[in-house]
């Protein structure tokens, strides 16, 4: 892993392929990713790395959502957006929207599993909203740190967590490899912040949204639902009607 621009252009410059690196750095114990905008089919893109990464103990996943307003201002240009509240809103429609596919209904049982509405859930998800005035701010950044006690990496850029912005999109990105620019949190200097410290200031502004996050979008989805009946035990008559539904889009009674 050397310092380096990522934009896209190839798998080995891709921001999925350097998070999937990143993710499997022995060591790494915390992942501090800050967006304008999230979905679900992005962590589908790195599924089994972020799986691995969390089944290890100790390990925490902070994820802290804006409103990109670029992102904001295409979206709302389709009908199905309209009058919606970004990002919740938009996210909600988004899961809504998701096809029924295996590698989606991964995520949706690995943020079951990682998520919750406790101080031990391995997946914290905040929404920055105001900064330090109250004032309604739109958070147009994009930061990702893999951090392992000496070790470290930040990536700043364009990228969203998004699956275009991983996988898609031209972007422009830049991997940093030196801990003393990624993880300090005061560096004694006014004129200089690391990407720890940057991003620590933002995620004591944003409000805590794991529980609405569950209980009013997630679960509440067609995605959600289906992952949820799925961890129940299923009666052959109820295999018979899923059976049904999948190939015909038979709606039981």
């Amino acid at each position: 892993m050397n310092n380096t621009l990522i934009d896209n252009s190839t798998p080995a410059l891709s921001m999925c392929e350097t998070m999937k690196a990143c993710l499997k750095t022995a060591g790494i114990n915390e992942v501090k990713i800050a967006t304008g905008y999230w979905d679900l089919p992005a962590m589908a893109l790195i599924f089994d790395e972020l799986n691995d990464f969390l089944q290890r103990d100790n390990v925490k996943l902070k994820l802290l959502i804006g409103k990109d307003p670029t992102v904001f201002a295409n979206l709302q240009k389709e009908p199905k957006y309209k009058g919606k509240d970004f990002p919740d809103d938009f996210i909600k429609t988004d899961i809504h929207a998701l096809e029924l596919k295996e590698d989606y209904q991964k995520v949706v049982n690995l943020l079951l599993n990682y998520c919750n509405d406790t101080e031990r859930s391995k997946i914290e998800i905040r929404i920055f909203r105001k900064n330090e005035q109250e004032e309604t701010q739109f958070l147009h950044s994009k930061c990702y740190i893999f951090n392992g006690g000496n070790e470290a990496y930040g990536i700043i850029g364009s990228s969203n967590f998004t699956q275009k912005g991983l996988n898609g999109n031209a972007e422009l990105n830049y991997l940093e490899t030196d801990w003393m620019r990624i993880m300090p949190l005061d560096s004694g200097n006014e004129k200089q912040k690391s990407h720890a410290q940057w991003f620590n200031e933002k995620w004591e502004l944003s409000q805590p949204w794991n529980k609405v996050f569950l209980e009013q979008i997630l679960k509440k989805s067609p995605i959600g639902i289906r992952v949820i009946e799925d961890k129940k035990q299923l009666t052959p008559y109820e295999i018979y009607i899923r059976l049904l539904q999948d190939k015909f889009g038979m709606l039981a009674d």
